[in-house]
Parts: C-alpha cells; sequence; structure tokens
C-alpha cells in the first residue's frame, strides 16, 4: 500500500447542536480542534445536527454558525431531528417540505457525490427512503442511480442518518431505528453488485462495525450524548465521538476516536 496515496475522511455524526446544550458544545470545540490539527480531506456529518426540535430556527442558526467553524471540505445529510421522520410512530412528526426547505437553506443540498481520492462518497437523505413524499423519494433513487453509474469503477461509499439495517443487509426485521424494507433491499442489492463498499450511518449514537453483504457498515456515535467519560454496550458501544475512515485504493480502515482522542478535557 502507497502510504502517500491514502486519504482520510471524519465520519460526525448526532451533535444535537443547541445553544442550551453544553456538553455537546464542548464536544464540538473539540471536533473542530481535532479536524484543525489531522487536516482530514473531507468530514461527513450524517444528521441530527439540532438538538431536538426540527421546526426550532435557534437551534438551526446555531447549529449553522457551529458548521461553518470547520475549515476542511464537509458535506451533512439530515437526521430525523432535523427534518422529521418516516411512519410508523414518526418522532417529531412526518418530513415535510417545510423542513426540507429549512435544512436546505441553511447547509445545502439533502443529498450529494463527491470524488475523493480513488473513491466517490454519496450522501443520501434516509428520511425519504419508504416515505410519504414518493416525489422526493423518487428523484433521489434515480439520482442516485446517476452518480452509481458515474463513478466510473471506482469503490463507493454510501452515507445516511439511519443505518440501512440492524444486523445484515438481508434480514427482513423493521424497527424504526432503520430504513424500511424496500429501501434496505435495494441498498442489499447494490453491495451484493459490488458497487456500494462502505455504508456510514448514525442515528444510534453507538460505534457499530458489521460487515454484510460484501459491503461495511459502520455506525458513528454521537457527539455529547452520554455523560464526560462514560461508555455502555448496546446493539454496539454507546459513547461520545467520532469515526475515522483511511481509504487507500479499495480498502478502507475505521478508527474510533473517542473523547480523549479528540483532545476534549474535562
Amino acid at each position: 500500500m502507497n502510504l502517500l496515496s491514502q486519504t482520510t475522511v471524519l465520519h460526525i455524526s448526532d451533535t444535537h447542536m443547541s445553544p442550551e446544550h453544553p456538553l455537546g458544545r464542548q464536544m464540538w470545540t473539540s471536533v473542530v480542534r481535532y479536524t484543525e490539527k489531522s487536516r482530514p480531506d473531507l468530514v461527513i456529518h450524517t444528521g441530527d445536527v439540532v438538538h431536538d426540535d426540527p421546526d426550532s430556527d435557534t437551534d438551526y442558526e446555531f447549529a449553522a454558525f457551529q458548521m461553518r467553524r470547520l475549515t476542511t471540505p464537509w458535506r451533512i445529510i439530515p437526521g430525523n431531528h432535523d427534518i422529521g421522520d418516516t411512519e410508523p410512530d414518526p418522532y417529531r412528526g412526518l418530513t415535510t417540505p417545510e423542513r426540507l426547505k429549512r435544512f436546505r437553506s441553511h447547509f445545502g443540498p439533502d443529498r450529494w457525490a463527491i470524488t475523493i481520492g480513488d473513491w466517490t462518497m454519496i450522501g443520501l437523505n434516509s428520511q425519504l427512503f419508504d416515505n410519504h413524499l414518493l416525489e422526493e423519494e423518487t428523484e433521489q433513487w434515480a439520482w442516485l442511480d446517476e452518480q452509481l453509474a458515474g463513478a466510473d469503477g471506482r469503490p463507493v461509499g454510501l452515507f445516511m442518518h439511519k443505518p440501512p439495517s440492524i444486523n445484515t443487509l438481508g434480514e427482513d426485521l423493521f424497527v424504526n431505528k432503520a430504513v424500511g424494507l424496500r429501501s434496505r433491499s435495494r441498498l442489499h442489492e447494490l453491495a451484493r453488485s459490488g458497487v456500494v463498499k462502505l455504508i456510514g450511518f448514525g442515528h444510534l449514537h453507538e460505534h457499530v462495525v458489521l460487515y454484510s453483504a460484501g459491503a461495511l457498515l459502520v455506525g458513528a456515535p454521537a457527539i455529547g450524548a452520554v455523560p464526560a467519560g462514560e461508555s455502555v454496550w448496546q446493539l454496539g458501544l454507546r459513547c461520545n465521538g467520532a469515526v475515522e475512515y483511511r481509504l487507500s485504493g479499495d480498502t478502507v480502515r475505521v478508527r474510533l476516536l473517542r473523547e480523549q482522542d479528540l483532545g476534549m478535557t474535562r
């Protein structure tokens, strides 16, 4: 492996930013300082950027200001706290056109594609999967097909808020912690075909690493979700932190960054 050709991506998620959330603010400052020192090629935020309420203009303005503190390239996609959720039992209500508009006005497109090093990274709005906003969902799938066709043989990493599954891409279990069964089936086929090599997500507030259908599934923990210095094992490791990917050719190395790795002092 030629180490000089390595590309580094920092994956953060579930920052839940608000001027009323002090631990999250401290952790975010640690993330910003870490990026200043490590200079990743790209920072990817997989959603739930605002604290809780997708209709809070105060939290949106605060979160947008905090994201602009990053001096490295970054991309973001929305979570359920940002734009609402899907059926059944949508937390904070369903995704709406108004909520989508608010997110896009503060953070730009809710889906994106970027070629970085040897890889194509694609951000998807998982809140549109199996959604009642059929036109938005259809447009996103058509757009994804175009991006995959344009990847020109490069390995592809998909990033979204909700995990594609709980255990394997082939499972038929549905809980609202993961995307719906129709969308999961399509993601499963993309992995089995060899097109998609990596799927990064958030939502669970836990660090998870799984391998399914030829793809690496990686969950990023949240920022400031648990008391400083604490952690607990659930589906994965629930802690404060981020994930770092080192990419070279079609290989990827995954590293969990805990509070101490990010330089947070208490």
